[in-house]
């Protein structure tokens, strides 16, 4: 697929995917679409925010050598910052990156930063999940929220935002409409929704054959609380203790939550066959994709939903909830959807899945028959809507 570059470069966001030491969702939409525009041959210029100077500023080669890892763009292929502004339309800065919070320039930070170098923002808002989930994250959690409001209503000012879901877009026009702010002229032609891709790159891998052995289970999450490994072991162990034993479990992720690491590490003091890879890189994720017979994602709620996605990508079937962005997901099939609020609903999918040779042979199918969107299809969507903005 192809389409026009923009004319001048575009300024791309990578501040903390720059220097963050794991590649969870955010980083892979930063990675992954800063690659596809590259390969449609849009030139992007790797801007981050220079704490000392209060000012955008050049991403260093050590920078541009970090977001090279897990497949991220080559260290050479970013463009050099401009010495001055390309003529008298402004140029864009892309921001895939949430920018919240007390450690992130605020608005007025980013809009004066911009300025000077003919710059107009445009976003990708991700989810308003510090807002709907707070009461998963204790103390902290009302800090992160507000926060997360002020960035929320800030959005409305921006002459482009893109939404990663339909899910994500109704909710933040919601919140918008709940703040008053629903009235700005044409908001919906500005919230626009972009849904991410669902190719992981490469050749997908063969779909999984029948064996003897226990099923292999795998589950690629952040060990935090929204991602609901406790409902997971608890569903797991009271498999096991009704003697459901024909199952194996490999839970990759770094660990956000220390009492979420707990629950995995008493959960394997049990005897429950559980195996926590804290990091996997490329290679060692799709070595276990191979292995895995299919995916569990008990995820409560998620703006997008990559790890079903990749898990479908892969062509392993999925157990995931049903309900927002991740029904989107779910709907073209593949999956198995439950209630993941609700850990016995978790544990009725994967007992079906473990005595159902059928069921799982008819979602294998059911991810050869899907259509995936590729990174590609992303970018040209993007690249259009930014070439046509008024």
């Amino acid at each position: 697929m192809s389409a026009e570059p923009v004319t001048a470069p575009i300024y791309y966001y990578v501040d903390h995917t720059s220097r963050f030491e794991h590649n969870s969702g955010i980083q892979r939409c930063v990675r992954a679409l800063a690659r596809a525009l590259l390969e449609l041959g849009q030139p992007l210029v790797p801007v981050v925010w220079d704490r000392q100077r209060q000012c955008l500023a050049p991403a260093s080669a050590q920078a541009l050598a970090h977001l090279a890892r897990w497949s991220g763009p080559a260290a050479q292929a970013w463009s050099p910052w401009p010495d001055a502004p390309a003529g008298p339309r402004p140029n864009w800065l892309v921001i895939v990156e949430l920018v919240s919070g007390p450690h992130n320039p605020s608005r007025n930070q980013l809009l004066a930063a911009a300025r000077p170098l003919n710059l107009q923002l445009a976003w990708l808002f991700h989810d308003a999940i510090p807002l709907r989930q707070a009461q998963l994250y204790g103390a902290a959690a009302s800090q992160a929220a507000q926060c997360h409001a002020a960035y929320m209503a800030n959005l409305a000012s921006y002459r482009l935002v893109f939404c990663n879901s339909q899910t994500s877009r109704g909710q933040l026009l919601a919140f918008l409409q709940e703040q008053g702010i629903a009235a700005a002229p044409e908001l919906e032609q500005r919230i626009r929704p972009l849904p991410l891709a669902e190719d992981f790159g490469g050749e997908r891998p063969p779909a999984p054959t029948a064996n003897d052995g226990p099923l292999e289970l795998l589950c690629v999450s952040t060990l935090e609380p929204r991602k609901n490994h406790r409902g997971l072991l608890k569903a797991l162990g009271w498999l096991h203790s009704q003697g459901r034993h024909h199952w194996r479990l490999q839970l990759v992720g770094w660990a956000a939550e220390g009492w979420v690491v707990a629950l995995v590490e008493r959960a394997q003091r049990l005897g429950l066959p559980v195996h926590w890879h804290g990091r996997a890189d490329d290679a060692a994720l799709a070595r276990l994709y191979r292995q895995a017979d299919l995916c569990v994602y008990p995820s409560l709620e998620e703006g997008f939903g990559l790890p079903v996605a990749e898990s479908l990508w892969q062509r392993r079937p999925c157990l995931c909830s049903g309900e927002g962005a991740l029904g989107e997901r779910a709907a073209a099939g593949g999956c198995l959807t439950v209630d993941t609020s609700d850990w016995r609903a978790i544990a009725a999918g994967l007992e079906r899945l473990l005595l159902e040779p059928e069921l799982r042979q008819r979602l294998v199918q059911d991810t050869e028959a899907r259509c995936f969107r590729r990174w590609q299809n992303v970018a040209a969507e993007l690249l259009e809507d930014l070439a046509c903005a008024p």
